[in-house]
């Protein structure tokens, strides 16, 4: 596996639309915003709103960015991975989720847990968080809308501190009751 360094978001504008515009998500909501819309965000303090923004880099070629949402919280915390097309399938998520899990709990006690939403259908993503040990504790019927008006079923995985310090989940208890 090669290694990734991960470098803050610094007036690099110009490398931040060709990310979003020369690359495709098909599990996000926008799966190709517009140049437009990135410099709209990237203007009014999107990407900084509540937010760290970084770079996901290879030998210090771009090939992805991470973006931590909700930081000032003790929980939740979101995160938002966006992997170039080329860079998919390489585990560079698997990489990027755990060193978000380590820099968020490692730069504050107060952090409690890690919450992140995906799509029922991105396999990619389950499998990471699987790996990742997030644990899978809910199904969201209905809960992701998409700019294109369609809705999608989603699901939450999450961490909490004490099964990041272990290295391994703890089970939960969603079915222990029929209601």
């Amino acid at each position: 596996m090669k290694h990734l360094t991960f470098k803050k978001l610094n007036n690099e504008l110009s490398e931040l639309v060709n990310l979003y515009t020369k690359n495709s998500w098909n599990f996000h909501a926008d799966p190709r915003p517009s140049e437009d819309e990135i410099i709209k965000r990237y203007k009014t303090g999107w990407f900084e709103d509540d937010k760290e923004t970084f770079w996901i880099e290879e030998n210090k070629a771009k090939v992805g960015l991470i973006i931590l949402s909700d930081i000032s919280d003790t929980m939740p915390l979101l995160f938002d991975v966006r992997l170039s097309n080329e860079a998919r399938g390489m585990g560079y998520g698997e990489q990027a989720v755990k060193w978000a899990a380590d820099y968020i709990f490692s730069c504050s006690i107060e952090k409690i847990r890690i919450e992140a939403y995906t799509r029922h259908d991105n396999y990619a993503m389950r499998k990471v968080f699987y790996k990742c040990n997030f644990q899978k504790e809910g199904y969201l019927r209905e809960s992701w809308e998409n700019d294109d008006g369609s809705v999608e079923d989603a699901l939450i995985y999450a961490t909490i501190r004490k099964d990041w310090e272990r290295g391994k989940k703890t089970p939960i208890k969603l079915d222990d009751v029929p209601f």
